[in-house]
């Protein structure tokens, strides 16, 4: 997605989406820990929904993604996703911003958006 994002020239912006993957890695912030704990899924799942945003730590385009998804027995689980591959399909939408949005680290141990007071 960052080459996407870098060709397209998105300066930030608001990500949805929906679709079917194969594989994923979901995860979630251990606030005590300050380390985001994964775990790998290799298993046919509805993507029931993804919303997230785009911002920029430096030069570097991130995406802050969570998601849920269903498998076969309509069982969901859902958290930070990292990583997915899609099967069937993907439907993304991107929502630029139209203003660059950067991420900076404010002593939380995560970087955090760091969004313009304009209108």
């Amino acid at each position: 997605m960052r080459k996407f994002i870098e060709h397209a020239g998105i300066k930030g912006g608001t990500v949805v989406g929906i679709g079917a993957l194969s594989s994923y890695v979901l995860g979630y912030y251990d606030i005590h820990k300050e380390e985001y704990q994964r775990k790998e899924y290799s298993e046919e799942v509805e993507l029931v929904s993804c919303v997230g945003n785009i911002a920029y730590k430096g030069s570097e385009p991130i995406t802050h993604l969570h998601a849920v998804v269903s498998n076969s027995e309509m069982e969901t689980r859902g958290g930070h996703l990292f990583e997915g591959i899609i099967s069937a399909t993907g439907e993304f939408s991107i929502i630029d911003s139209d203003i660059r949005i950067e991420r900076l680290n404010k002593g939380t141990g995560l970087p955090l958006l760091d969004l313009p007071n304009k209108l």
